[in-house]
């Protein structure tokens, strides 16, 4: 199927983006939102963005006046989606209102449209309950912010046809965009992986191991991650990283369970850069540093990546996505350094093993040995 005609549903900061990269690469698109203030609000964020584009030189103005030619912005979401091809749902993550959403969706949109929904972790399965076209629901979570990440995972459902996906990935390449692809599975592939580094991490400052300030200098200067988990948590947003730890909790067991410090601070509306505070303060008066504890940094890493090249494996083993993916997910969407099979590799697989291993009798189940080491 060739895709012509895009909706995207929310004309928040994702919803906003995936609209102009969209239009930006030949698409003709309709943004959807319920309230015409927040459709006023997405279109000055685009029209921010395509004079920003012009003011560096990557865009004209014939471009530009091209992009917004091929955009338009209603608050009726049935009349938008009459005509169209691919329907992208980017709203918050609550699963009652996207299938809410996805069910008006279904009702009013020709029998050809794809229905592909921007969640970072909620059921696709799930979702396509919602609608009477299973077949043609998909996954397509991109990354923010939209225009300058390169990544976009297509989640692929029990019952989404080949058909569905390959309009998918047509639209994400034309997009500019680097595909991965996964089944269905909690937290897909970024944060399936990206959870249990945020998650040793607060662990460990709880147990008193190491300081915040010790555990992000470790990611930073010696494993070379552009940010400490601590840090990188803070940016990201704290409420999105607890929702998507609850998620996984909620769906996998225990080994995923949000630490007392994360819900306590999410509960406070301390969400980390957008609220001025979350691990770390923002502005004002500066925090004290922890003392340090003195812990070693060699030690440090080891015990924080070890569970994330776990993870990675888990999900090998289990054939929800390959190697390769998920290698390039982890480097395009949490600007890991190296995929988690790269570092393995790096480390050695029988050092892997046995760090692992020793994890396992140390803290129990939830660092078992994955079947690709056994």
């Amino acid at each position: 199927m060739d895709v012509k005609k895009i909706v995207v549903i929310g004309a928040g900061l994702m919803g906003s983006g995936i609209a102009y990269i969209s239009a930006w690469n030949g698409l003709e698109v309709k943004m959807v939102d319920i309230k015409e203030e927040f459709i006023d609000k997405g279109m000055e964020r685009i029209r921010t963005d395509v004079m920003t584009g012009i003011d560096k030189g990557k865009m004209t103005m014939t471009e530009a006046e091209g992009l917004m030619g091929r955009l338009s912005a209603t608050t009726n979401l049935e009349e938008a989606v009459k005509d169209a091809d691919l329907v992208i749902e980017a709203i918050f993550e609550n699963m009652k209102v996207k299938k809410e959403v996805f069910g008006k969706i279904d009702a009013a949109a020709p029998a050809h449209t794809v229905i592909a929904s921007n969640t970072s972790s909620l059921s696709i399965d799930e979702l396509a309950t919602a609608t009477k076209r299973p077949d043609k629901v998909v996954g397509m979570h991109y990354f923010s912010p939209v225009a300058a990440m390169k990544l976009v995972e297509i989640i692929i459902g029990e019952k989404t046809s080949e058909e569905t996906i390959t309009a998918a990935i047509a639209v994400a390449e034309k997009q500019g965009k680097q595909i991965v692809k996964a089944k269905n599975s909690p937290g897909f592939i970024v944060n399936r992986i990206l959870m249990p580094v945020l998650r040793e991490s607060i662990l460990l400052y709880e147990q008193g191991v190491a300081t915040k300030q010790e555990i992000d200098v470790a990611m930073t200067a010696k494993a070379k991650f552009p940010a400490g988990p601590f840090m990188l948590g803070d940016f990201v947003g704290l409420d999105i990283a607890f929702n998507a730890m609850s998620t996984l909790y909620r769906e996998l067991g225990d080994c995923f369970k949000p630490p007392e410090t994360l819900e306590k601070l999410v509960e406070s509306g301390h969400i980390g850069t957008k609220s001025k505070k979350g691990f770390y303060e923002y502005g004002g008066a500066q925090e004290e540093p922890d003392p340090p504890k003195g812990v070693d940094t060699d030690w440090l890493v080891t015990r924080i990546t070890m569970p994330v090249i776990r993870e990675a494996m888990i999900l090998v083993d289990e054939g929800i996505a390959e190697k390769d993916d998920i290698d390039i997910a982890m480097k395009l969407g949490a600007s890991f350094p190296a995929g988690p099979f790269e570092l393995a590799e790096k480390i050695g697989m029988d050092k892997v093993r046995e760090e692992i291993s020793k994890l396992h009798k140390e803290l129990g189940d939830c660092y078992s040995v994955p079947k690709m080491l056994q």
